[in-house]
C-alpha cells in the first residue's frame, strides 16, 4: 500500500504451494492446502484491484524443494522422491529464475497469475 500512496509502480510475488491443488491423508494437510489455495485467490484479487496503480501481483506455487519442512516430513514418512516423474527433489535456488522474471520489466503484462515450479511433480 506504500507504493499506492506514493504513486509508484511495483511488483508483489506471493508464495503458495502445489499443496493448494492436492489433498493428502497427512495430518493437518487440509488446513495447509486451504491456506495455500487462499494465497492464489488473494493474488488474483489484488492483481485486479492494484492493476490501475501499475502494481503487478503474481504468485509462485513450488512443489517439493529441499527445506527444513520437507526434511521433517521425510523423517516421518520416508523418501517421497521416488514417486515423482524425475525422481528428485529440487534445490530452492532453482526457483530464482522464475522470481527474477516476475520482478523484471519482461513481466510487465503478467499479473494475477500463479506459476507452478514443481519439476512435473503435480498433475495440475
Amino acid at each position: 500500500k506504500r507504493l499506492i500512496e506514493k504513486k509508484l509502480p511495483g511488483r508483489m510475488i506471493n508464495i503458495s504451494s502445489m499443496a493448494a491443488f492436492n489433498t493428502t491423508a497427512f495430518s493437518a494437510a487440509s488446513l495447509y492446502s486451504i491456506t495455500k489455495a487462499s494465497i492464489i485467490r488473494l493474488t488474483e484479487a489484488l492483481a485486479t484491484e492494484w492493476a490501475r496503480y501499475n502494481i503487478n501481483v503474481n504468485c509462485i506455487a513450488p512443489g517439493c524443494f529441499s527445506s527444513e519442512m520437507l526434511d521433517g516430513m521425510i523423517e516421518r514418512i520416508g523418501d517421497i522422491s521416488q514417486g515423482f516423474p524425475r525422481k528428485r527433489i529440487c534445490d530452492p535456488a532453482q526457483m530464482d529464475s522464475t522470481l527474477l522474471f516476475l520482478v523484471s520489466p519482461s513481466s510487465e503484462c503478467v499479473t494475477g497469475t500463479f506459476i507452478k515450479i514443481d519439476d512435473g511433480q503435480g498433475s495440475r
